[in-house]
């Protein structure tokens, strides 16, 4: 059946040049009509006459959530003039504007700002306003007491309000990037909050938009991309969760519940601890609260789900207990007791979950206070303004060092390989690409900057694999506008056969690679690797190149001895 061999894959070629024939245009119409058609079908059958609008109003300015939607575009400004997103849309400078240290106070006047790309910003600008919406609406434009009028006093000014709301969302802001613990950037912190507040007062609502945030999601994905082919491959990934800021997330969420809560209790309205509970485990374990974990260091973690999960549920219980807990003394439920002694149980929760907040924010500040060390780089580090880029193996990291645990060297001294990005200026430590991400990929970014200015070093990594496993590789760093440099090679690597009493061994050198043949563990002839199609002879063993293959030959037997690794182009 040699026809049909063929004929498949010439098929599959047709259709996707079909598919790719079609415009982007299109396939973004078709998805806008199928939204349009479908909102306009539960319109039709809801017939809310006019009920949505009068209901948005009830609380809003001309029905829209101002304060919301004024700290929104306050992150996008921050990310198109701040972070140079305007020119670099889906490329922002991001190292400069982290929070590592209150040494450098740019970086904690950003951090809850600044986003590490286009696809970070949207999803903390959706959340901001999914959240942000119900939260506002919660606090309302207009006062909510029985018997009070807008105008009445300043705080009863609508657009006073507004302003405060706004306010609270910079400060929030301000307040998470300066206690969360080591270097952190992103929105999400504000988030959390906003999540938090509108948890307490609308708990349903807050669920309906945990549960339909991945369809959210998915709708922006479709139309940004209409389609995707896909193939099974190998690949290098990393641990997405990794790089979260649990801690932030946490932080940020229990002080909006603990602001909703006071809030709450003024307005001196009541709660259902129910949907509460609830919306606090839905939103806790959808959102990853759980997730605690530590570094092993070389690309390694821990999770502890158990731990985390166990954390969750702790923190529904002291969530329903502050916002709905009783107001009967903490000592009433013992005999023979005055049931007037003691405070009330929801002012002891409270008291809990605010003394969690300010463990967590004193341990923010304390790590914050310690900046990280530059530690010794090699000679060859690239220089570029106030940064310093070096490739670096099994060196202290730096930024986890800040945290000094007596007695437990372990926890703290994690060793790291790969790129680092340094600045005494900013109190800057940053493994920017891992020696196993540019193994796998052959070659990364690193990208510096500041205010006003950007610059590239980009970090390629070439290789052999001799037979058995081991791998030769030397790593160079490429600035803009200068020389690429040569800046590590690694030790042989020793192919896993013997021909003829001789080993084979492949070994970097300053200008590329070359072949050694050892016997009796001396060295008895080098040669350089030759190109693809030539051949070389060293010590009786001839060498053949075949493309990224190199092939040794002697005494009538061939064999493969190493494979080229070869760094995908740049993109």
């Amino acid at each position: 059946m040699p026809g049909a061999t063929i004929q498949v894959p010439l098929a599959a070629s047709g259709l996707r040049a079909a598919i790719e024939a079609v415009p982007l245009w299109l396939w973004q119409l078709l998805l806008a009509v199928g939204i349009i058609v479908s909102v306009v079908a539960l319109y039709r059958t809801a017939t809310p006459s006019g009920r949505w609008g009068e209901r948005l109003r009830s609380r809003f300015v001309l029905g829209l959530p101002w304060g919301t939607l004024l700290g929104l575009t306050f992150v996008l400004c921050v990310y198109l003039f701040v972070q140079g997103g305007w020119g670099n849309l889906r490329d922002p400078v991001s190292l400069p504007f982290q929070a590592t240290s209150y040494a450098y106070p740019l970086g904690v006047l950003t951090a809850g700002f600044a986003h590490m790309g286009w696809s970070h910003l949207f999803g903390n600008l959706w959340a901001g306003l999914v959240y942000g919406s119900i939260a506002e609406f919660a606090w309302s434009h207009y006062p909510t007491g029985r018997g009070s009028e807008s105008f009445s006093s300043w705080l009863t000014n609508p657009f006073v309000r507004i302003g405060v709301f706004f306010g609270a969302i910079v400060l929030t802001g301000l307040i998470t990037a300066a206690f969360s613990w080591g270097p952190i950037i992103g929105f999400s912190g504000v988030t959390y909050t906003l999540a938090g507040f509108a948890l307490v007062f609308y708990p349903i609502a807050t669920i309906v938009a945990v549960l339909g945030w991945g369809q959210l999601w998915h709708v922006y994905s479709a139309f940004v991309s209409p389609y995707s082919f896909a193939e099974a491959q190998v690949r290098y990934d990393t641990v997405g969760w990794a790089s979260t800021a649990v801690q932030g997330h946490a932080f940020g969420f229990l002080l909006g519940v603990f602001l909703a809560a006071l809030l709450l209790r003024h307005r001196r309205r009541g709660a259902n601890p129910q949907r509460i509970w609830l919306a606090a485990m839905v939103y806790g374990i959808a959102n990853g609260i759980w997730r605690v974990y530590w570094f092993l260091g070389s690309g390694r973690y821990v999770q502890f789900k158990a731990v985390g999960t166990a954390l969750v549920f702790v923190l529904a219980g002291l969530i329903v207990a502050v916002v709905a807990g009783s107001d009967r003394s903490v000592f009433s439920w013992l005999p023979h007791v005055d049931r007037s002694l003691g405070a009330p149980r929801w002012q002891v929760a409270a008291s809990v979950l605010l003394a969690v907040l300010v463990t967590m924010s004193m341990m923010g500040a304390a790590i914050n206070l310690a900046a990280p060390a530059g530690g010794e780089l090699p000679d060859d580090a690239v220089e570029v303004e106030d940064y310093e880029i070096a490739y670096v193996e099994n060196v202290t990291n730096q930024q986890i060092a800040v945290v000094d645990l007596p007695f437990l060297d372990q926890v703290t001294q994690i060793r790291s390989s790969g790129v680092i990005v340094t600045s005494e200026k900013r109190h800057l430590w940053r493994l920017a690409i891992s020696k196993r991400a540019l193994e796998a990929r052959g070659s990364g970014r690193v990208l510096v900057g500041g205010v006003g200015w950007r610059s590239s070093v980009w970090a390629t990594r070439s290789g052999w694999s001799v037979v058995g496993g081991n791998i030769t590789y030397r790593v160079f760093l490429d600035p803009e506008d200068r020389e690429k440099r040569l800046v590590h090679t690694s030790a042989p690597a020793v192919a896993d056969l013997t021909l003829s009493n001789r080993r084979i061994a492949l070994r970097p050198s300053a200008d590329a690679f070359d072949v050694a043949i050892r016997r009796d563990d001396r060295t008895v002839g080098v040669a350089a690797i030759p190109q693809s199609g030539a051949n070389v002879t060293v010590d009786g063993i001839r060498f053949t190149r075949s493309g990224r293959d190199l092939y040794a030959s002697t005494n009538g037997t061939r064999i493969r001895v190493a494979s080229r690794q070869v760094p995908p182009t740049r993109q």
